[in-house]
């Protein structure tokens, strides 16, 4: 393997590596996963793999452990913004007369108490 090579593969791997660590992701569970065993993750991350076969792993591990997080991410995201819609049409359609706190923003608008 070339040195540039070498290089580009090893960066696959540390991203991996790195992914793998900060998620606590286990090696072997990873593997069954993608369909490789478990030997071929240690090769990846070591950077003894080519860089074209490297990065197409990478790849498609990257797919397999970063597609599950964005796709919480993503119903969490929805989530609270299905929760402001509800207080906003909440807000709304209350027009903030049945709030306590309320109460004296209305009284300090009432037409009787304004002096001229």
């Amino acid at each position: 393997m070339a040195a540039k090579d070498e290089a580009r593969s090893g960066a696959y791997g540390a991203w991996l590596a790195y992914v793998m660590n900060a998620r606590r992701i286990d090696p072997k569970k990873l593997a069954k996963r993608a369909g490789v065993q478990p030997e071929r993750i240690d090769q990846l991350i070591r950077g003894q793999v080519s860089e074209a076969e490297s990065r197409k792993e990478v790849a498609h591990i990257g797919r397999l452990i970063v597609s599950e997080q964005t796709q919480e991410q993503m119903n969490r995201v929805l989530k609270a913004l299905e929760i402001h819609v509800d207080l906003r049409n909440w807000s709304e359609s209350c027009d903030g007369g049945c709030c306590g706190w309320n109460t004296v923003a209305e009284f300090s608008y009432d037409a009787a108490l304004q002096v001229k």
